[in-house]
């Protein structure tokens, strides 16, 4: 199996978090990584302030930041100019 760069992997989950915010076993389902990966991925974003985590309904859940959402704009341009 091909493995994916991490800046794809970050780049996945922002783009999952402009849908609305999810738990982290949603997430980690979605980018089809084990939860302990996911996590390290999630750290690296709440540590570059893209994303956030706040308890909702007494559930952890993820937010894109205005940062993030910035990034993930910006990404999806230069993305897009170098596909073929």
């Amino acid at each position: 199996m091909k493995r994916r760069p991490n800046v794809l992997i970050y780049m996945e989950i922002l783009d999952l978090l402009l849908d609305g915010p999810r738990g982290p076993t949603r997430l980690a389902q979605g980018l089809g990584l084990n939860f302990n990966k996911f996590s390290e991925f999630a750290s690296f974003l709440i540590a570059k302030q893209l994303i956030k985590v706040q308890a909702q309904e007494g559930r952890e859940m993820y937010f894109i930041t205005g940062q993030g959402a910035d990034l993930n704009r910006d990404w999806k341009k230069v993305w897009n100019r170098l596909a073929p």
